[in-house]
């Protein structure tokens, strides 16, 4: 491994570890956790009294976006598709909504089509 590999390396995990403190900070349970080094976006998911939390946070030059939405956890047709969209809008991908939000890959494809 070439020494200009560990400062991203470095950075993927202290981006992560950011995103566990938010989710340890909130109380969430039922925590996911992704980390996509295209995009150097990484995100927590999670519930807390009835309410889905998704916190994101995108590196940029001189630092990083954090981005939340809040949901209520049985969200139903419309809220499903608002978070679907939102997320979609933030770089991520259709299985990457799809294992966040716990619904398959196909339900994200539909939702985004309407």
């Amino acid at each position: 491994m070439s020494s200009n590999m560990l400062p991203e390396k470095k950075k993927n995990n202290n981006i992560m570890e950011a995103i566990k403190f938010l989710a340890s900070e909130i109380g969430l349970d039922e925590v996911k956790t992704s980390f996509n080094s295209k995009t150097k976006t990484a995100s927590v998911v999670g519930k807390k009294d009835g309410i889905q939390y998704t916190t994101t946070l995108t590196e940029h030059t001189g630092g990083c976006i954090q981005t939340n939405s809040m949901f209520e956890k049985n969200l139903g047709k419309d809220g499903l598709k608002k978070q679907i969209k939102e997320l979609k809008c933030q770089g991520y991908k259709q299985q990457e909504i799809a294992d966040m939000l716990g619904v398959s890959q196909s339900t994200v494809s539909n939702y985004l089509k309407k």
